[in-house]
Parts: structure tokens; sequence; C-alpha cells
């Protein structure tokens, strides 16, 4: 590789490789599952725990999409979420998210330990700081609030880091894990009494009792849609959830320099930082930065930039040996969607909407969705009801979001330069205008070029550029693409165009 970092995720290059079946031909199953991450796989699990057949039916590879290049923390402590969640659901609504975030951290640790999973679960307190005065009274009402919900919180002025700080909100009894090994290593006990798990099987169709692929069809009496956001045009979801991507870095540091904890700031730019110790005997530090807009080169540029920074100057961190992007919703109120589709309970069973707090809320869906699919119930399920009437919190910044969507149908992201395929570098991209269409092209270092359409096959916005993973991203709704114009995940499932070179 000429790149003095990797492009892939940390977890993904150091996960154990699965080797899960394509589907092939008919199966019948109680519940069908669209998608191998952390909701799809905990909730196959408790399905198989409740004896119940399943079928997990993952496009790629298990574990190895989102919750695999997230950063991995194992917490309740959502940023400043309690607060918020308190003036949009009351009181109650906010006790239920932290209980069932909570109960998600020991479910998580129990399952680990129940089947002998190596995934690196290490216990370690969260924390939410403030650099500046200007965020010290956030902190502390955010304290008080948690304290009355039951929740494991304190106020200090010395969290552990190699600054000042105002003050910070600290969680107790919290974890971090290496996401890829949990998920390879539930995914395994998965197979055998009717239940199974399926690789690179792509969904193309689907029914509330469906679902079909290149290779096979699995019919079920209830399918969840376990990817991240609903795919094609089921709920509407799109429109009450809107993606931002982060750049993340894992780079070595010098272990008597790492943090203790889990922390992240108030402060802009945000930072949020962790630690790993790795199989190679090194201790990284693990950062994310700034959200950026898909497909906008400079500001992922410029997010890359501040967290190399931040991890040099205040952990004394080499250059990162691994770079990659992670992609998150942010819900309309504050709260993941988890449940039904529609209103009349005879859709699919969606999750979508973590706010980047998608290791406990994956497993939070993974517990609703399992109760769901097994025809019961569940105390929290009220208040992250998928079809649930969505109050005003959030309307101002959804129009801003629309309004950005409308630009992105209309113009998109187009390049000023270059003006034409001749006119690309190696290793250089641009939407360009050619016979009258947009095309997303890609010239690599051996000189070959990649051209595809730069129409996004969800609703027709135009592509930008991954700079750093490569991929053609769509700033609207976050369907993502390989430079082949081959769907890495949706909520699309049809690839781009193919197009003309010569």
């Amino acid at each position: 590789m000429s790149d003095r970092f990797n492009r892939l995720s940390y977890w993904i290059v150091t996960a154990p490789t699965t080797e899960f079946p394509q589907l092939a031909g008919e199966l019948d199953v109680d519940v069908a599952i669209i998608g191998g991450g952390m909701v799809g796989i905990t909730a196959a699990r408790l399905l198989k725990d409740a004896g119940l057949s399943v079928a997990v039916i993952e496009a790629r590879k298990v574990g190895q999409e989102v919750t695999g290049k997230s950063t991995a923390k194992v917490t309740s402590q959502h940023n400043l979420a309690y607060g918020k969640l308190t003036r949009t659901f009351g009181e109650d609504g906010a006790r239920t998210y932290a209980e069932a975030n909570e109960a998600a951290i020991r479910l998580m640790a129990d399952l680990a330990s129940r089947y002998g999973i190596d995934c690196d679960f290490e216990p370690r307190a969260a924390y939410t700081y403030a650099r500046g005065e200007q965020h010290l009274e956030a902190v502390e009402r955010e304290v008080e609030v948690t304290q009355r919900l039951g929740l494991p919180a304190s106020f200090t002025r010395d969290p552990g880091l190699p600054f000042p700080v105002a003050g910070a909100i600290r969680f107790d009894n919290q974890a971090q894990f290496h996401p890829c090994k949990y998920l390879a290593g539930l995914a395994a006990t998965i197979p055998g009494d009717g239940c199974h798990v399926f690789e690179q099987s792509r969904a193309i169709d689907w029914e509330p009792t469906r679902v079909v692929t290149a290779g096979g069809t699995v019919t079920s009496r209830a399918v969840i849609m376990a990817t991240h956001l609903p795919l094609g045009q089921v709920g509407l979801f799109y429109a009450e959830n809107y993606p931002h991507m982060h750049p993340v870095i894992a780079a070595r540091v010098d272990p008597a320099r790492a943090p203790d904890g889990m922390y992240i700031s108030l402060d802009e730019p945000r930072h949020s930082v962790r630690t790993h110790r790795g199989d190679d005997g090194n201790t990284y530090l693990i950062v994310t930065g700034p959200s950026f807009k898909h497909g906008h080169v400079d500001e992922e540029r410029q997010g890359f930039a501040e967290i190399e920074r931040f991890a040099a100057e205040h952990f004394g961190a080499g250059a990162p040996d691994y770079r990659w992007t992670n992609e998150d919703y942010t819900p309309m109120d504050g709260a993941p969607f988890i449940g039904w589709s529609s209103s009349a309970r005879n859709g699919y069973l969606v999750a979508t909407g973590f706010n980047a707090w998608g290791i406990t809320n994956g497993t939070v869906a993974g517990i609703i969705l399992a109760a769901l699919a097994s025809g019961r119930d569940h105390e929290w399920a009220s208040l992250f009801d998928a079809s649930r009437v969505k109050p005003i919190a959030g309307a101002k910044e959804f129009a801003k979001q629309n309004l950005e969507v409308a630009k992105e149908l209309v113009g998109g992201y187009l390049t000023t330069k270059p003006h034409s395929f001749d006119e690309l570098a190696p290793g250089e991209a641009a939407v360009l205008k050619v016979s009258g269409e947009n095309v997303a092209a890609f010239r690599d270092e051996q000189g070959r070029l990649h051209a595809v359409s730069a129409v996004c096959t969800h609703m027709g916005c135009l592509v930008g550029w991954n700079e750093n993973d490569r991929t053609w991203d769509c700033p609207c709704h976050g369907s993502r693409y390989e430079i082949s114009g081959e769907v890495i995940h949706g909520p699309t499932y049809k690839p781009l165009e193919k197009k003309a070179i010569g």
C-alpha cells in the first residue's frame, strides 16, 4: 500500500475472518433478518433463545459495516442526551431510555461471558467534558437529571485528561470492546436448530413475509430490517433521520500517555477518544472528530487534519496507522425509531436513528425487535415506537436539512475542475458532466479509469466523493457505493450504472 495508513477500519483489519455461506435456494423460518450488524445479530441470538428459527441475511460481511467502523463504546452516556430526552418525552421517557441502555450494557457483558467471546470487553468510565466555562452549566444540569434517573453519574473536574477542563459528567460501570470480534463470536452461536447466518447475500426484493436475494428466498412470519436505515421507501424513515459522516483514526500511543476512560467533548471542534490494547502489543488511540456532510471533500479533509492534530498535541500519538469514516443518522426528535414500520403493525420491524450511539441502542433494538417478532410486547417499545407521531422537537433543523436535500437533488456537488476524464490525475476523483450526464469518475494509481452514474439509485441525488474510503456517498439519505458502483449499504439496494469511458 502506497499510503502511510490503512484506509480500512482498525476493527475490521484486526477482526477474525467469518465464513458464513451465501443464501441458496428456498428456506422457511419464523423470522428473517436483513442485516448482520449489532441489531440483527443481537435480535437473532435472542430469537433463537426464545425457540424461534431465524435467518440473518447480510449483504457483505457480518459486523463489518457501521458497527465495525464505530468507536465501540459500550455506554449509556450519550453526550448530554438526558436533558433533551426529558424535555421531549418527559422524565418517564428519559428514564426508560436510561434503563434500556443500562440493560444493554449488562446483556452484552453477559453474552460475551456466556459464549466465551474474546472481544476485549473492558470496564471503563465514560466522560462528557467541557473545556470552557460556557458548557459547564449544561454539564451540571445533566448530572442532576441523570442522577434523578438512577444512572451511575457524578460530576468531576478531573476526568484524567492531559489538559484542563472546566468540568465533566462521569458514568461508572461502562465498557469498551472490539465490535467485530464480538459480532463474529456471537454470530457463530446462531447456526443450527433451524437457524442460519448468510453472508454476501444482498436483499434485492422483500415483502413483510419474504426476502429475496440473487441466490435464494427466505419466507418467514416476520421480517426485521436491521440495515441502519430501512431499505428503499420502507416507512419513509429517510425523511425523519438525516445522515452525517465522521472521520476516525487509530494511532499508536505510549501507554503511559493513554487516557484511562472513554471521552467525548462538548466544545467545538468535537472530539471522541478511547484506547485499545491491540493483539500486536501496541496501545492505540481511537479518535473521532467533527462531523461532515457526505461527499464534501474539503470538510472531510479538515476533520481528519483536526483529529490528527488533537491526538498528536495532547497524547503524543504518531501518524495514524488506520483512517476511516463512519456514518450516523440523527433522528428528528432525539430517540431512535425501533419497532413496526407502520402503526398497523403489519409491515416490517425496523431500527434506525441511533445518532452515533448504535452499540447500546443497537442492542436495545435487538431486544425490542426480538420481543415484537415473537408476538410479545415490550415495556420499552412505546418510547422508541417507530410509527410514533413526531413532536415539534428538531423541526427547525429538519427544515434546514430538507433544503440541503433539495439542493443536492437539483444541482448536486459538481466539481469545477477537472472538466473531463483526461484531466483526472492518478488518485483523483470528480463528478463530471459527460454528454449531458452526471458521471462519477475516479482514476486509480495505476491509471485505470472507473466511471459510473453519479445519480444515486435511491431518490436521484448526486453522489459525492469520499476521499479517504474511496467511495461514492449520497449526501441526501446516506447510501454508499464502491468505485465500481456496487452498493456498500442503503437505503438503496441498486448499484450505480457503469458508464462508457471511450
